[in-house]
């Protein structure tokens, strides 16, 4: 017998009432309100049409600056 297959939309955690649900391989984020000044500014200053692609990058960046830190303490 097959084990059943992960629907790409079925989250692993949080639920659909939540501002951010994570998926196997995604992030949703609807309605959240991010109250920093400073990323306000950075976004503010990156053209309309780029400022979701700017976002993203940035979230990958401090992931992995994130993810390295634990390393580091973790030795």
């Amino acid at each position: 017998m097959e084990a059943p297959h992960r629907h790409e939309f079925e989250p692993i955690a949080g639920s659909s009432g939540r501002s951010v649900q994570v998926f196997a391989s995604s992030v949703r984020i609807q309605s959240l309100v991010i109250d920093r000044p400073t990323v306000a500014a950075y976004l503010g200053g990156v053209a309309n049409d780029k400022q979701e692609l700017a976002l993203i990058h940035a979230l990958e960046v401090g992931v992995t600056e994130l993810v390295a830190r634990r390393q580091r303490f973790k030795a």
